[in-house]
């Protein structure tokens, strides 16, 4: 992809690969704890995802895809063109960088609106600043969750803005007529963690979710990694655990699940009852 002076450099992104190793000063891993290595390799993530936004999202500006400019539709997400899809990253960076940055977990004021003029260059600003609220934070610093069941501490945030540029930059991809690049499996692994651990409880007080009563088993076929989600009339638990007796099972690689769980097409193995299963998409 072309490279545009609008976006700050990778280095100062510092844009590295996901399975980038995070060392402590001896330049070892032997005493960063799990929790950490993982907030930092999500840091990472929202650098290298929001890089590889930006940069596509100029190209379809300057007509160098298939997309006829920030007014095209974005086909994964039917209500928005490209512009509404900047737009929105933009005010979610301002709107996280806000939260984390105001160190208390009091509800914090609406996201910004975005620029009539200028985008690209807000979105690149937005994103530079966050990056930076995000690394210069104490990750158990309090902050502010729209989810009962996340941690109210930055590092929640460097979770989500991670999953949120990622599963973005595909439906940009996918704008932009370009081959869609699937989500590294240890992160499409984790954001499947969050959908089923954070997003849907965070609507358990809404149908279908409140008034249903199902067990649905996930499985990851290149992690390895299982869950079982046990939705009681909006009571939602989670376990690692491959349930043999289920009303729903998914199976396929993490980042198939993850665009599956986020509503996007993907190739998924599911059996039993698609009602059940419709229970655990993000919205």
């Amino acid at each position: 992809m072309r490279k545009d002076p609008l976006l700050p450099a990778p280095r100062e992104l510092g844009a590295v690969p996901w399975r980038g190793r995070a060392e402590n000063r001896s330049g070892t891993m032997a005493d960063v704890p799990i929790e950490e290595r993982l907030r930092l390799r999500c840091v990472e993530a929202v650098a290298r995802e929001g890089e590889r936004f930006g940069v596509l999202a100029q190209e379809v500006e300057a007509g160098l895809t298939a997309a006829p400019g920030l007014h095209a539709p974005v086909p994964w997400v039917p209500a928005w063109r490209v512009r509404d899809l900047v737009g929105h990253l933009g005010a979610v960076h301002r709107w996280a960088t806000a939260i984390v940055r105001a160190g208390t977990t009091d509800r914090p004021a609406a996201p910004p609106q975005p620029p009539d003029d200028g985008l690209l260059d807000w979105y690149a600003a937005g994103l530079a600043d966050l990056l930076h609220a995000l690394r210069s934070t104490p990750p158990d610093g309090p902050a502010w969750h729209m989810s009962p069941a996340a941690e109210r501490t930055a590092a929640s945030w460097a979770r989500r803005q991670a999953h949120e540029l990622a599963v973005h930059r595909m439906d940009l991809e996918v704008a932009a007529g370009v081959p869609v690049t699937d989500v590294d499996p240890e992160l499409a692994d984790d954001g499947v963690d969050e959908v089923l651990r954070v997003v849907v409880p965070r609507w358990a007080h809404t149908e279908p979710v409140s008034t249903a009563t199902a067990t649905v088993a996930v499985r990851s076929t290149d992690t390895g990694r299982v869950w079982t989600a046990r939705v009681t009339q909006g009571d939602v638990v989670v376990a690692d655990e491959d349930a043999q007796r289920v009303d729903a099972r998914l199976q396929a690689p993490a980042a198939a699940l993850l665009r599956r769980l986020w509503g996007r097409p993907a190739e998924v193995v599911v059996t039993g009852d698609p009602g059940a299963e419709a229970l655990l998409r993000g919205r």
